[in-house]
């Protein structure tokens, strides 16, 4: 989670996370289930809101959390969404307003997770695999797969826009975006474009 703000306040590059995933999954074997946040009580408190952390980013690192190896875990006041620090030693209350912009965000990816067993945690059949691209200095992309139900999750951890071809013979299919619904044949074509900070979720 540190490193994470130091990757996006320090512009470190996108191999120093890549090699972070690395070191995450070979602690305490294949059994041990690893937890994904981007925010919670104390560090909001203490460290400040997502926002603070990741700016531009939040969203992709939040995609990252719900789709990568484990279990996510979301906080109150994140489906708002909270640009506020809240008092860590007094009673202090999220401000509440009704609007709750991010609720069909977190709503989709955790659909996602229950419905496609490419994302279940605990299955041993589930495995991930990291794709190739022409771009893989700004990007983090991977292939969740488990039998014929996959999850492909495209980030862009840079603030530039980014057009990439997919080098992976196993990205295969017809997917379906998951936020709009638009069906790709990536098969036919592999070439894709992302927006600064931007993500894509498909599946099959």
């Amino acid at each position: 989670m540190h490193k994470t703000e130091d990757f996006y306040k320090k512009n470190w590059g996108v191999d120093s996370l890549k090699k972070l995933l690395y070191q995450y999954d070979s602690i305490g074997g294949a059994a041990a289930i690893k937890l994904w946040f981007t925010s919670n009580h104390d560090e909001n408190s203490w460290n400040g809101t997502e926002y603070e952390k990741y700016g531009d980013a939040a969203k992709a690192f939040a995609v990252h959390s719900f789709t990568w190896n484990g279990i996510p875990l979301i906080y109150n006041g994140q489906e708002l969404p909270n640009h506020k620090r809240l008092q860590f030693f007094e009673k202090d209350v999220i401000a509440w307003d009704g609007t709750y912009q991010m609720a069909d965000f977190y709503r989709i990816l955790l659909t996602l997770r229950k419905t496609n067993k490419a994302l279940h945690t605990g299955d041993d059949e589930v495995k991930t695999y990291m794709v190739n691209t022409s771009e893989n200095s700004n990007l983090i992309t991977y292939l969740r797969k488990n039998g014929d139900k996959e999850v492909l999750v495209l980030l862009n951890m840079n603030k530039e826009d980014a057009r990439f071809t997919l080098e992976d013979e196993r990205i295969m299919g017809i997917f379906t975006n998951t936020f709009t619904g638009e069906k790709l044949d990536l098969s036919a074509d592999k070439k894709v474009e992302l927006k600064g900070w931007g993500y894509r979720v498909m599946e099959k």
